[in-house]
């Protein structure tokens, strides 16, 4: 995640999710902090949808096809 852009693309594909309470992005430090609800959502679901969205979550490599559709500079 190198820019606001990237960070957008993020927090839209997670507010999809019920259970999250917040997305909190970090643009310097390359990161995402996430606040959600454990009794509706896992940790894993949530690194699912970051994963879908074209990104790396954790141990959870970035779909190789969403990544390729990613504006360039959010590969």
């Amino acid at each position: 995640m190198k820019t606001e852009a990237c960070a957008g693309i993020i927090q839209d594909a997670l507010a999809k999710s019920e259970g999250i309470v917040s997305a909190r992005a970090d643009i310097a430090g390359r990161t995402i902090t996430v606040t959600f609800d454990g009794n509706r959502l896992a940790i894993k679901n949530v690194e699912m949808r970051i994963a879908d969205a074209g990104f790396d979550a954790n141990r959870i490599p970035a779909k190789p096809e969403a990544k390729a559709s990613l504006p360039t500079d959010c590969r």
